[in-house]
């Protein structure tokens, strides 16, 4: 994790830079604010004055400490860049493992789908022929084992009860 971070200004270009800070705390008493923007009332121009100015003594241990503490947050901005290029790559890979797995599960839902509805099929298919079968059957039944209509006349009646008794009779004796 970086203990530095770059803080945006709202006025145009400017920026400051908070060195040995951390992104989302507040400033603690050994942390610096590095500002690109002049104090305020205080023109450009008048900045510039006191720098190349003779009479001002310049300070280049600062200058020095202020470049060695910029390029120490770039050196950790850069760190972090690359641990989340890692994080980032491992991720990824992860991912695709992932859909690699996925995907490969679909694909066997699918055989197993098209493999079901072949087996539907077949099933329907032997269901129709069974029926088919079944109303055959019932047909050569019902055909075999129904009597013709009979047609008996008043004079064929009485014949048929007087056979009738004799059947009974002969049985009896």
């Amino acid at each position: 994790m970086s203990d530095q971070g770059l803080k945006e200004s709202v006025s145009g270009s400017a920026a400051s830079w908070i060195v040995r800070g951390r992104t989302g705390a507040a400033l603690q008493a050994s942390e610096k604010v590095v500002s690109f923007i002049p104090p305020a009332g205080e023109s450009p121009r008048a900045t510039e004055e006191v720098r190349s100015s003779p009479k001002s003594p310049r300070d280049w241990s600062t200058a020095i400490d202020l470049i060695q503490e910029a390029s120490e947050a770039i050196r950790i901005s850069e760190e972090r860049a690359t641990e989340l290029e890692g994080h980032l790559r491992q991720i990824t890979a992860e991912a695709s493992e992932e859909m690699r797995r996925l995907e490969a599960h679909i694909a066997a839902g699918e055989q197993r789908l098209l493999k079901a509805e072949e087996r539907i099929r077949r099933a329907e298919a032997r269901a129709e022929e069974a029926e088919a079968w079944l109303v055959r059957l019932h047909d050569a039944v019902i055909g075999a084992f129904r009597r013709p209509p009979a047609v008996i006349t008043v004079d064929r009646a009485s014949d048929a009860a007087d056979e009738e008794e004799t059947t009974t009779q002969q049985t009896s004796d």
